[in-house]
């Protein structure tokens, strides 16, 4: 019987398999992909939705580069996202890609810039506002995955866009924690959301505006207002949104027909982590439960509007506040959602829900086209050399590599009698001087040597469990 401490595959959970066997899952991402190269080239398709709904990705990061990560999404045409949801059976030896293939609009990979978005996106929405109707630009996705950096990119062309028929701007911006309004350009003050007996307009009693007459001062204010959005730091983001923003822009003086247009931008909150709910007080989780039945509410208005049904608006404080640009009978309104999704292996669930819930907002059964790939020995990596029969040369060469180029500089230091067991006998006092008496590159090192060491004991454990399922043995 095998020590315990030796088995490598017990407790082994979702995040730390796709880090731990990384180049195993990246190689069948490869090849997946290979596949969808002949789609590459297909013409846009359009589809017959009253709300346009689109899907963008976000780069990684440079921490996320830094520490080994991977991009699990596939753009396959101009209309088709792939996820990639890399798994482990339950036997924690054999490991399978469950890919998830979903349609938008349009899609945008992580190398698309924010002009060729707006272009696609927004400039249609601009136009209509130009021509005296009413648009809606709302952003959704994953806490961290692009929303707000996607919504700010938008706004400088939008505000030239604009002033090229508009003398100025008239800006209004508010928030919503939970189910509290506060105007975002006064100092936060309580704003009321009341329906006019008249005529059923939604007004914003207390909100005040501010006007613009050039794109810097609409920048300006919109920084003003994002600058007193409330915060919650989460393990996702450092300064992560928990609540909806609402920023109105009416034209002021244009004449017609763009004498009262109006665009919305609308930011979503992000959705949090299983995690940070544990680590949120009473107020933040009452808030994280108003935020999402608010989600709940945005689809099924949506999804009404797209079937030209009733529309429950009263369900929510959010969709009270957008029936006068979107659920109004006697206006023109258009609409779109943009979805923003994070690439790595460790958000592949919350980007998954990402993705299906947007489509849900204008489709009620979703068609997910599902296919799984077996990972084969034949399609893994091949194993890694064991640290301890590295030469001297291999030494220098898995040095200059350690974590991106950073202990580059002490290549020269591995003099030949440094061998990779060598290596493995020096204290850290040895360590520190191998890195010129600098201690934080010799702790990168010692963490280095441990890390090749894990992924050296768990591919001596896959092979040996391979042997044995082959031989059928029992235990």
């Amino acid at each position: 019987m095998r020590n315990q401490s030796d088995d490598t595959r017990n407790n082994l959970d979702k995040r730390t398999a796709r880090t731990r066997h990384a180049e195993w899952f990246k190689k069948g991402i490869e090849h997946l992909r290979a596949e969808y190269l002949t789609r590459t080239n297909e013409a846009p398709r359009s589809f017959l939705h009253s709300v346009q709904v689109y899907a963008r990705i976000r780069p990684m990061l440079e921490h996320e580069v830094a520490r080994g990560e991977y991009t699990t999404l596939t753009c396959v045409g101009p209309n088709t996202v792939a996820v990639h949801n890399c798994l482990m059976k339950p036997d924690m030896v054999h490991k399978y890609i469950d890919t998830q293939v979903h349609e938008f609009s349009r899609v945008f990979d992580e190398a698309t810039p924010t002009a060729t978005v707006y272009e696609a996106v927004a400039r249609p929405l601009v136009q209509h506002v130009l021509s005296g109707g009413e648009s809606v630009c709302m952003m959704y996705g994953q806490t961290g995955s692009g929303k707000t950096h996607t919504m700010t990119g938008f706004l400088a062309d939008m505000g030239r866009d604009l002033m090229a028929l508009s003398t100025s701007i008239q800006m209004t911006a508010v928030e919503l924690v939970g189910s509290k309004c506060v105007d975002l350009l006064h100092d936060r003050t309580k704003v009321l959301i009341c329906e006019s007996e008249e005529d059923q307009a939604i007004h914003l009693v207390h909100s005040q505006s501010k006007v613009a007459t050039s794109v810097a001062e609409l920048l300006a204010l919109f920084h003003e207002a994002v600058s007193r959005r409330a915060t919650e730091s989460t393990q996702a983001n450092t300064v992560s949104s928990r609540s909806h923003l609402i920023v109105f822009l009416k034209l002021v003086g244009a004449g017609p027909p763009s004498d009262g247009g109006q665009m919305v931008l609308l930011d979503l909150a992000g959705s949090e982590r299983k995690e940070d709910q544990f680590t949120n007080d009473k107020q933040r989780q009452q808030e994280t439960i108003e935020t999402n039945m608010s989600h709940l509410a945005l689809k099924q208005c949506l999804l009404a509007k797209e079937n030209n049904s009733h529309v429950p608006y009263r369900n929510s404080a959010l969709t009270r506040i957008l029936k006068n640009s979107l659920w109004a009978a006697h206006k023109s309104c258009q609409a779109a959602v943009v979805v923003t999704a994070s690439p790595i292996p460790a958000d592949t669930e919350h980007t998954m829900c990402s993705l299906l819930n947007a489509r849900r907002m204008v489709e009620v059964n979703p068609t997910v086209v599902q296919t799984v790939f077996e990972i084969t020995e034949t399609s893994e990596a091949k194993p890694i050399k064991l640290f301890k029969s590295f030469s001297h040369a291999d030494v220098q060469k898995w040095l200059g590599a350690v974590s991106h180029g950073e202990l580059e500089a002490y290549v020269d230091n591995i003099k030949p009698a440094i061998t990779g067991a060598a290596l493995l006998r020096f204290p850290p006092a040895r360590l520190t001087q191998l890195c010129n008496g600098h201690a934080g590159h010799a702790k990168l090192l010692l963490h280095a040597m441990k890390d090749y060491i894990a992924k050296e004991n768990e591919e001596r454990a896959r092979e040996r469990d391979m042997r044995r399922a082959n031989l059928g043995t029992k235990f």
